[in-house]
């Protein structure tokens, strides 16, 4: 038997055992470091984040992890009995990202996902149907922490996607919505470099850690939630006069002069029909 067939056995073993298990554990966790754009008007002012996606059986979840533990902070403070505006000046010097959601898939159930995020005060959460991007494999070959690393690309909700994986973790996830690859995703970034996703650990975890949604969020649908942060990014203002008990909403800055809406930039430009 050759190795090409002995691989391919192996994968198909690793692929079965994955989706035979249970979905409450997850046994995996990555950790990517994240820079991106916030403001298309000033692309040359990159941020940062900390990313981890705890991998399951079936199911994951991927967050920051710079906004998970200020989250952390925040309820903490709130519990020993200090007022919101005390919270907010002990995690001001915390470092911030403001990239509030998490991805789970394979949540409520196979073959979907649940997205929560947060708008101003107020914490969203939708599902849809989990779909994978149409890969195109690319011949380049690189290694990435100590995983020999393949190169693949593909056009995904409105943005065009480089992403280097591993068949070393035959395990087809990723940072933020990508999956659908042989392996797992070590490094995306999209073709603009706005958004790049590159691993910097890979951890073994000993113990089972549960993926589960903790908190209380505002039921609605993907449409409806993008909807509703398209026009607060487009302009806060015209957004805050919208919403109940609002009669007047100026944004201005310190000097009291009107503040023009910044253009956020968003990782899902579109829909696009995409192959489950």
């Amino acid at each position: 038997m050759n190795k090409l067939v002995i691989t391919s056995i192996f994968l198909l073993c690793a692929f079965s055992i994955f989706a035979q298990v249970p979905l409450d554990s997850a046994y995996l966790q990555i950790t990517y470091l994240e820079d991106f754009v916030r403001n298309i008007d000033h692309p040359e002012k990159k941020r940062y984040d900390e990313m981890v996606l705890n991998i399951g059986k079936f199911s994951s979840e991927f967050y920051s992890k710079r906004e998970d533990k200020v989250k952390y902070m925040m309820d903490s403070l709130l519990r020993s009995g200090r007022n919101v505006y005390d919270a907010r000046e002990v995690i001001g010097e915390y470092p911030r990202s403001y990239q509030y959601y998490h991805v789970y898939k394979n949540m409520p159930s196979i073959g979907k996902l649940t997205g929560t995020d947060q708008i101003l005060f107020d914490s969203y959460q939708y599902e849809e149907e989990l779909v994978k991007p149409v890969w195109e494999f690319l011949s380049d070959r690189k290694e990435i922490q100590g995983y020999a690393c393949q190169k693949a690309m593909t056009r995904f909700r409105g943005r065009k996607w480089l992403a280097w994986y591993t068949t070393e973790i035959p395990i087809s996830d990723g940072p933020w919505k990508l999956c659908g690859l042989p392996g797992l995703i070590f490094d995306a970034m999209d073709s603009d470099s706005l958004y790049h996703f590159y691993c910097v650990g890979v951890k073994q975890l000993k113990d089972q850690l549960p993926i589960f949604i903790n908190g209380k969020y505002i039921k609605c649908t993907k449409q409806e939630f993008y909807k509703m942060n398209k026009e607060l990014k487009g302009d806060l203002a015209a957004y805050m006069k919208r919403q109940p008990g609002v009669i007047n909403a100026v944004v201005t800055d310190p000097n009291g002069k009107t503040v023009k809406p910044k253009k956020y930039l968003d990782m899902e430009v579109e829909d696009e029909p995409v192959k489950k």
